[in-house]
């Protein structure tokens, strides 16, 4: 009933809506869930466009593509506190954010990787090919029904984790995205090595060889491309 309760005060009418509490322990466990819901969406939504099965993961273990729960995450930090204000408003803050950050994740892979895992180079009103002005709106209206409507949910969702285990298992949950996240990072760094003409050295180089090796990044990361020359480091 108090679930219900807080739902609806955060979706109400402009007039009574206000900022949803959003802890670290929220935060943590909102960015693991719309990580898993994101790259289930963007897996069926590209069967249905291409009519074939693609990987369209983000780490290297795990259903989970990082872009759509570090989206969500940013949208909370910086969206939600606009929540009061008019949608137009909280669109185009979202719309900025979301922007910004695919700008700089799309810059990222290409600097460090020499990867292109998407381009809008094709696009009017593009900045770099990273993103452009349709895209940036996209964002908009996904940032502001995550915001108006998503984020309630999301938070009454995590809210069901019994408060006698939420320190552990936050604690668990966090340690794995970190994990997660270092070891992708490595394995990109050691594919862009091989990729570039160079044969595995130390033990790094040869762990990730054998375990995360050609064959296995280009399926997981079945969608991008690395081109080493691309690469600015």
């Amino acid at each position: 009933m108090q679930t219900a309760k807080a739902i609806r005060r955060a979706t109400a009418p402009q007039s009574e809506r206000q900022p949803v509490e959003a802890r670290f322990f929220h935060l943590v466990w909102l960015f693991l869930l719309m990580s898993f819901i994101g790259l289930v969406g963007e897996t069926l939504a590209s069967f249905v466009i291409d009519g074939r099965w693609e990987s369209r993961a983000g780490f290297v273990v795990g259903p989970f593509s990082p872009i759509y729960g570090t989206g969500a995450v940013l949208f909370t930090v910086l969206v939600n506190p606009l929540r009061s204000k008019s949608v137009p408003t909280i669109f185009l803050a979202s719309a900025l954010v979301g922007g910004v950050f695919e700008y700089i994740c799309g810059w990222f892979l290409e600097y460090r990787y020499g990867i292109v895992a998407w381009s809008y180079a094709s696009q009017p009103f593009n900045f770099h090919g990273y993103t452009c002005i349709g895209m940036m709106a996209v964002w908009g209206a996904i940032g502001a029904a995550w915001t108006i409507w998503g984020l309630p949910r999301a938070v009454a969702l995590v809210e069901r984790i019994p408060e006698t285990m939420r320190t552990l298992l936050t604690a668990i949950a966090f340690a794995f995205i970190i994990a997660d996240a270092a070891c992708t990072l490595t394995a990109l760094d050691c594919w862009f090595f091989r990729m570039s003409g160079n044969a595995p050295t130390g033990i790094a180089q040869k762990f990730f060889a054998a375990y995360c090796n050609d064959t296995f990044m280009a399926s997981r990361f079945e969608t991008m491309s690395m081109w080493p020359v691309l690469a600015g480091r």
